[in-house]
Order: C-alpha cells, then sequence, then structure tokens
C-alpha cells in the first residue's frame, strides 16, 4: 500500500482509540446495554472495510497504471509518457523496461503532441512483477476491441504482439 493509503489506516486506527478513551471517559461502559457491543462490532467492521476498499482502489490504480498504448515507433503510458522506439527494437523488452520503472505516483506524462499518431494496441497488465517473470493481463487490438487477447506469460505476450504485427 501507498504511504496515504498507510496514513488512513492509520487515522482509522487513531479514531477507534479516541472512541473508546471517550467511552470510557464518559462512563458508558458503566451502561449495561447491549447496543455497545453492535456498535463496537459495526466501528470495526467500518474500519476493516474501509481498509479493504482502499486496498482494492489501490490496485484498480496501478492497473491502469500498467496500462500501455502500443504505436509504429512509439509506446506511451500514463507515468512515463512517450517512448520512441528503434525499428529494431523489441517491443516486449521495451515494455518490460517501461513496467520495471514504474513508480505509480500520482503525476500523469503528457499525450503524443502529434495528433497523427495511432495507436495500434493496447497492452492491460493485470499483473507484473519479478522483472517481467510475472507477467499477465490481456492485449487489446484497437481495430477489434470486443476481442481482447488474454496472456499469462511474456512468452504468450510476445506470441500475441508478434501476432498482431504482422496482422
Amino acid at each position: 500500500m501507498r504511504k496515504s493509503n498507510w496514513i488512513i489506516a492509520a487515522v482509522l486506527l487513531v479514531a477507534s482509540v479516541l472512541f473508546l478513551w471517550m467511552w470510557h471517559a464518559l462512563q458508558f461502559n458503566l451502561v449495561d446495554n447491549p447496543l455497545d457491543i453492535v456498535v463496537t462490532v459495526l466501528w470495526w467492521v467500518v474500519i476493516v472495510a474501509a481498509c479493504l476498499a482502499i486496498h482494492w482502489a489501490e490496485k484498480k490504480r496501478q492497473e491502469r497504471i500498467r496500462t500501455i498504448f502500443v504505436a509504429p515507433g512509439l509506446i506511451y503510458n500514463s507515468e512515463t509518457g512517450v517512448m520512441r522506439l528503434d525499428p529494431d527494437t523489441d517491443i516486449v523488452e521495451a515494455l518490460q523496461t517501461v513496467l520495471s520503472g514504474l513508480t505509480y505516483n500520482f503525476e500523469l506524462a503528457e499525450l503524443p503532441s502529434n495528433s497523427r499518431v495511432r495507436f495500434q494496441r493496447i497492452i492491460r497488465s493485470s499483473r507484473f512483477g519479478d522483472a517481467g517473470d510475472t507477467w499477465e493481463g490481456e492485449v487489446v487490438e484497437v481495430a477489434h476491441p470486443d476481442r481482447p487477447m488474454p496472456f499469462h506469460d511474456r512468452g504468450e505476450l510476445a506470441a500475441l504482439v508478434g501476432r498482431g504485427a504482422a496482422a
């Protein structure tokens, strides 16, 4: 989790401790009411649900950042921006280089300034780790967005990208 997510979780924990202290300071613990335990359980359910929601949202944000758009001679990622490629560059190596260098910050890079750039593929990586040893996602041909092609490792991605280049 990112630093800001840990801060939110810490604030929720501090709020819980503060509420517990107030509950004892105002002597609500001396009142025999079964509602107390229900309120306590609900509060902790809210805290756990908030932490899980933050974790889920962060994973989805990182998946969006790992999305790479491919055009002839360049690739674009929302964090790193435009990366020009030589004609003999291995596209999978270039994708791995971009994904390995991501820091998942909140700053967005500018889109290509040339309005004539037409992306041919969108590569969405749902999982990426171990310098490309763990790599799952899908390749979407812009011409056929309703037919995503899933891949489960680097070899399958290379086959999909190679097949798409020949088509």
